[in-house]
């Protein structure tokens, strides 16, 4: 796996993924708006990029991710792994949605659709 760069590196000056328009209200002191002492001293580093960049770089990321239905997990048990799945189709089965967590089973119907 190769490493991945950060997309600080990948940055360029000049590039944007968006430019805002021209203000259509009065313009206001910064002081009226927020107190000196709240605002940075210096513009924030960000990275300058195209928003295809952007999507890609993120995209490529989330790809990244592993999970149990991508391949096999070997740490942990099968409790953590399977319950959640187990339990969310309990929950969606019908006449489940709708109930309280704290209904008392006795009264609690499933009702036909």
């Amino acid at each position: 796996m190769s490493d991945t760069v950060t997309i600080f590196e990948k940055g360029r000056e000049g590039r944007r993924a968006f430019v805002a328009p021209k203000l259509d209200v009065p313009e206001r002191p910064k002081d009226e708006l927020l107190p000196a002492r709240f605002r940075r001293a210096e513009a924030p580093r960000l990275p300058e990029m195209l928003e295809p960049e952007i999507v890609r770089h993120y995209v490529n990321l989330s790809k990244r991710n592993f999970d149990l239905d991508s391949g096999f997990y070997p740490l942990g048990s099968c409790t953590m792994k399977h319950n959640p799945r187990l339990h969310e189709r309990v929950a969606g089965l019908p006449g489940f949605g709708r109930l309280h967590p704290l209904q008392d089973p006795r009264r609690a119907r499933v009702r036909s659709s």
